[in-house]
């Protein structure tokens, strides 16, 4: 992979150009990446409202009807339930593993089976987090598409 970056005064905005001799996953996978990016999500803390990239969250889980979001430096709070969030973020690489969790799928670093056909997603800053069978079909079509 080869990637440049040019510096264009004239230029408005970013504008991103991937060239490839073939369409594959590895090519939807930087696209999915690129486009969560570019979706900022208020989230709310003890500190007040931030703006947090998409691509920098690990996960959101709702927890007693609270919806909390799985940053890269702090955890943070949404207004907005699992449902809408998903909505929003499924063509973006992120996967929804049990009824109370969606997984950004460029934060998984492996995928453990455990008993009986469950399985424990593990992300790259080291938590763990259950995968039911209900949403197993779901994750199983995203790993074969990485391959």
């Amino acid at each position: 992979m080869v990637i440049k970056l040019e510096q264009n005064h004239a230029q408005n905005d970013i504008e991103v150009i991937i060239k490839y001799p073939q369409k594959n996953k590895t090519v939807e996978r930087i696209v999915s990446l690129i486009e969560s990016a570019g979706i900022q999500i208020p989230c709310y803390s003890d500190d007040g409202t931030e703006l947090v990239s998409a691509s920098g969250i690990y996960y959101f889980e709702s927890v007693d009807k609270k919806t909390i979001v799985c940053g890269e430096k702090k955890n943070y709070q949404v207004k907005d339930p699992l449902y809408k969030i998903y909505k929003r973020l499924a063509n973006t690489g992120f996967v929804q593993i049990n009824k109370y969790c969606i997984l950004n799928v460029n934060k998984l670093e492996k995928i453990r089976p455990l008993g009986s056909s469950h399985l424990e997603a593990v992300l790259t800053n080291g938590k763990c987090l259950y995968v039911t069978r209900k949403y197993l079909a779901d994750i199983k079509r995203i790993l074969q598409e990485e391959e």
